[in-house]
């Protein structure tokens, strides 16, 4: 079974989320003469049987040329699997599986990028749960520190103590999304300079370029950058003036082979080192037209004019 007609590219994401940059992906597509179409999660599905494994949309069997996942942290684990299974099938995936993967977790982000040698916050991983030992947050002591869910993002779940015997009060008696299931968890000190951070957009694979950088500054008496009424102020112009934080940026990229992503920066005592790493970043449609859409557009372009998936350096072994 196939498709009533062939698809090109697929965005795979929700429609209720991140809408006008679907809508300038899917442009761009069609701009360049690619039939796109935006597939929502539940719309996939995996089928394993006795002649192996293949995906299927709205129940039909079919492989695009191009797939670009997009704002699906939470369902990853399963929706990486399809990914996987399309790969194998020939599919260009936009960016890596494999680049992704590490995106999607916020401890195996810092542990990638600490062993490449890119400066990450000191940070520990924990599960919380009763157990939890004051010993274990000792390397924070006498600073405030913030938690969050390693699987996070938009800032649920941030929080903020100002000792670490309170931080481990919230993990002793912190549960996950669902009732039951512990979320592990990502300990940090908080920042020097916690309330203003930069957002550096990097594309491509062999040369990382800044597509776009953006300085953050938290609401007041806030310290949290993304929320809705945070200050964001255009660095284009000016990033000579920020090369502790561009250098960290396109470093972090090159360390996670992450051919289009977001670099969240932040200075602390004195020194650049990146919060985390966004595998598909708001392409701020309304500020900047479709740029940044076309900056991505670029590498599954590049992605589908190669015999290989030049994006995807995981060795995914066939079926």
């Amino acid at each position: 079974m196939t498709l009533r007609r062939p698809i090109d590219l697929v965005i795979l994401g929700y429609s209720e989320r991140l809408t006008d940059d679907h809508n300038a992906i899917l442009s761009v597509a069609r701009e360049f003469g690619l039939e796109a179409e935006l597939v929502t999660p539940s719309r996939v599905s995996l089928h394993i049987d006795e002649t192996g494994e293949h995906v299927r949309v709205d129940g039909q069997r079919f492989v695009p040329r191009a797939v670009v996942p997009r704002g699906i942290n939470r369902p990853w684990p399963m929706l990486k699997q399809i990914l996987e299974c399309w790969y194998s099938d020939g599919a260009r995936i936009v960016p890596s599986i494999t680049a992704a993967d590490i995106c999607a977790d916020k401890i195996t982000t810092s542990r990638a990028l600490s062993r490449a040698g890119v400066p990450v916050l000191p940070t520990i991983g924990i599960v919380p749960g009763g157990d939890v030992d004051i010993h274990t947050l000792q390397p924070f002591s006498g600073s405030e520190v913030l938690t969050k869910p390693a699987r996070g993002s938009k800032a649920r779940g941030v929080t903020r103590f100002t000792n670490t015997l309170d931080a481990r009060e919230y993990l002793a008696q912190t549960l996950g999304l669902q009732d039951g299931v512990a979320d592990h968890q990502v300990v940090q000190p908080v920042a020097s300079s916690a309330g203003v951070d930069y957002r550096v957009v990097v594309a491509g694979a062999i040369h990382p370029r800044v597509v776009a950088v953006t300085r953050r500054i938290a609401p007041h008496d806030d310290f949290i950058t993304n929320r809705p009424h945070a200050t964001v102020e255009d660095c284009d112009a000016y990033i000579d003036q920020i090369p502790d934080v561009i250098d960290v940026a396109i470093r972090a990229a090159q360390a996670l082979d992450l051919v289009f992503g977001g670099v969240d920066v932040i200075v602390h005592n004195g020194r650049a080192a990146v919060l985390e790493v966004n595998a598909w970043p708001g392409l701020a449609v309304q500020h900047r037209g479709d740029a940044l859409a076309r900056a991505l557009f670029t590498e599954v372009m590049t992605a589908l004019q190669h015999n290989k998936n030049v994006h995807d350096t995981a060795r995914l072994s066939h079926r």
